[in-house]
């Protein structure tokens, strides 16, 4: 009997973890969560900056070289005025925009880039289709394959708020975003 009444008198330990541990627990898991979102969100803005300031400096290297040499850099042979369409991922290029303005000493790699599509691609605005780009009779520099809603973010705040007019535009599609070179 005196084996019973030991046993009934023994205090039973808590087993799990209580509200105040499991809040605990959940709170810091959202802090890291925020944290990381955060981080993740500057990355992005500041991939989405270096490409616009690219786009910039491919312009305004454009224009120099055009001051310089009296000509159009990345010119098609076959067409007076026009830009030859050449995609900055082209393995050893010979012609073209990005070849001519890293040539001449205009930008650093005859290979640029961008953060936030798959290539920058220079090329004329005519009929649709891969070797043209968006902006109509007009010679452009363009990143490929950008987010739609990404490439309407830039256009409202870089551009006129309007993506087929301005600057700057780009296809509902998401592919391409584009800037007009003068």
């Amino acid at each position: 009997m005196s084996s019973q009444i030991n046993y009934s008198l023994q205090k039973k330990l808590p087993t799990g973890f209580t509200l105040i541990e499991l809040a605990m627990v959940l709170t810091t898991i959202g802090i890291l969560l925020g944290g990381v979102m955060k981080a993740s969100a500057m990355i992005e803005n500041r991939q989405i900056q270096k490409d616009f300031q690219a786009l910039q400096s491919f312009q305004a290297a454009y224009m120099l070289y055009k001051d310089q040499y009296g000509s159009m850099p990345g010119k098609d042979p076959d067409k007076p005025g026009r830009l030859l369409t050449t995609l900055s991922t082209e393995p050893e290029p010979t012609q073209g925009l990005f070849y001519d303005l890293h040539r001449s000493g205009f930008i650093h790699s005859v290979n640029p880039k961008p953060q936030i599509g798959t290539a920058f691609k220079s090329t004329w605005g005519g009929s649709s289709g891969e070797n043209y780009g968006l902006i109509a009779q007009q010679n452009q520099i363009c990143i490929t394959e950008v987010d739609v809603d990404l490439g309407k973010w830039l256009e409202m705040k870089m551009d006129d708020a309007n993506r087929s007019s301005g600057e700057m535009e780009y296809t509902l599609s998401g592919s391409q975003l584009c800037m007009r070179l003068q």
